[in-house]
């Protein structure tokens, strides 16, 4: 730890975590060496490095889902020997993960209960039980219908839901991880504010994070792990984005948009004036060229993902769609792999892997053909397969035999991005390719997408992060209200010309015309 630091902790009121020389292994395998973090009242606390770093690992310890090998713990002044969650939250700990965890079948309300009323409850009061989730939502800055069912949220409201579960606990020592990942400017802007508002009251936020320009935004300090030890502490205001990626990597990472100049060739998808009723899309028309990256932009719920699900037949459509200058009508997942369209959903831990498959499984399991004789799968080509997809993407692991689930965020994702990459597609879908992955990977998955245009797959680049818009597409398609309402080049693209679109203010472009 830094003396700024010490000082930093010195200087304040009340130290609400400590933990020293901090160690964890797994089956021989240091995923914590000798880490070291504080956290005083009324802070907001940067811990960020790239996956595998170790900031899960020491997020699960502190909130008693893991023990340490050795090191010291202090919550709130009290040595914690034998933690546990039930102790952690007693201690007033709570987290906000990436990965919603919500019971399906339930209502919003009730998933709030469960995480917050006492077992000891013997009797519902569902008056107050609603009046509850719907404050905490409000506080939220959303109206979102607390009888409503989880199972009919979209990946953002979950979210919400979680983060109104932690809120709702009185927490004084809150760990966020990736809290922004699935949400939209506006709903980003709420948790700032919320953040803000906590952090007045006392409450002190451990932060983590990949997008560094929400922690330059709203930390106090920052301190960086890699290869599981703690590299620095620093105050926010003392770093820029540039001394942070190299902390993290170890390394000058020149540039995290590797976009390179590629000749478009002919058109791959034509869509004119697609709708689907059951998802609410309206009169969608666009297309995208062999080589070319076009981006879906817009907020949450705009319609981008909507209309990935319906060309992917997720959710046929009736409308019929060109490809390659062919007509079709997309009715099922299989019919659009046989077509040459591969598909990378938002949520990977959902419906992007087999978390207990093995490597080489999930990368294998759209294109069986590929490994199979006479019907059967051949295990050797199964495994030269996963081995050549571990090499040729970096993917961290140590054999294809290892299942999914064991592998950090970005790891994870290249192995869903591999299983489409193993298809050979002429079409490629990318729902938030980079979502909660560090930036050394996410560079990694930006060069393979440029690479796949160099070899003239046409690409649908679906993101919420504007930067990652602007810096991977050709042309930018920009949703509001389940339809495209204009489309820019690279070239006149900026921030304020999405979010002008997206928002509904077409006069904030001082006229410029927009052709769809």
């Amino acid at each position: 730890m830094s003396d700024l630091a010490a000082s930093y902790s010195l200087m304040t009121t009340r130290t609400l975590l400590r933990a020293a020389s901090i160690t964890k292994s797994f089956a021989g395998v240091h995923a914590l060496k000798g880490v070291s973090f504080d956290l005083v009242e009324g802070e907001v606390h940067a811990l960020i490095g790239e996956n595998g770093a170790g900031k899960s690992t020491f997020t699960r310890i502190v909130t008693g889902a893991l023990s340490p090998d050795s090191g010291e713990l202090r919550i709130r002044g009290h040595l914690v020997t034998r933690n546990t969650p039930e102790h952690a939250r007693s201690l007033g700990v709570a987290a906000i993960y990436q990965q919603p965890l919500l019971f399906p079948h339930l209502t919003v309300a009730e998933n709030i209960a469960m995480f917050l009323e006492s077992s000891a409850t013997w009797r519902v009061n569902w008056k107050s039980r609603y009046s509850q989730a719907r404050e905490l939502l409000l506080r939220l800055g959303t109206n979102l219908d607390p009888r409503r069912l989880a199972s009919s949220l979209s990946m953002a409201e979950q979210q919400i839901v979680e983060i109104a579960k932690a809120i709702g606990s009185n927490a004084t020592i809150l760990f966020m991880d990736e809290p922004t990942a699935l949400l939209g400017e506006r709903e980003v802007e709420n948790l700032f504010r919320l953040v803000r508002q906590l952090r007045g009251e006392g409450v002190g936020i451990v932060y983590i994070s990949h997008r560094l320009e929400e922690i330059q935004a709203i930390a106090d300090r920052i301190t960086v792990l890699r290869d599981g030890s703690t590299i620095t502490c620093r105050e926010a205001a003392s770093v820029d984005r540039r001394d942070l990626i190299e902390l993290m990597v170890g390394r000058s990472l020149a540039s995290i948009f590797p976009k390179r100049d590629v000749p478009v060739r002919e058109t791959a998808l034509k869509v004119e004036g697609l709708s689907n009723p059951a998802l609410g899309l309206q009169n969608v028309s666009f297309a995208v060229k062999r080589g070319e990256i076009l981006g879906f932009a817009g907020l949450v719920g705009s319609g981008r993902t909507e209309v990935a699900r319906t060309l992917f037949g997720l959710s046929p459509a009736a409308s019929t769609i060109e490809l390659f200058e062919t007509p079709v009508r997309i009715t099922s997942p299989a019919q659009a792999i046989r077509l040459g369209i591969g598909y990378l959903p938002e949520d990977r831990r959902q419906h992007g892997l087999i978390q207990e498959m093995a490597i080489s499984e999930n990368i294998s399991m759209a294109n069986l053909r590929e490994v199979s004789h006479r019907g059967l799968i051949e295990r050797s080509k199964e495994e030269d397969q996963g081995q050549s997809y571990i090499r040729d993407l970096h993917i961290k692991a140590s054999g294809p035999s290892v299942a999914a689930r064991t592998l950090s965020g970005g790891n994870q994702q290249k192995v869903a991005l591999a299983r489409w990459l193993a298809i050979h597609p002429r079409l490629m879908i990318l729902d938030e390719p980079t979502q909660g992955v560090d930036v050394g990977s996410k560079a990694e998955i930006h060069e393979l997408i440029v690479q796949m245009a160099e070899r003239g797959v046409a690409v649908i680049l679906i993101s919420s992060e504007l930067p990652e818009i602007l810096g991977m597409c050709d042309r930018i398609a920009v949703f509001r209200g389940r339809t495209i309402v204009g489309t820019l080049t690279r070239g006149e693209a900026t921030q304020a010309k999405i979010m002008a679109l997206a928002f509904g203010h077409p006069n904030a472009l001082c006229g410029e015309a927009l052709q769809q």
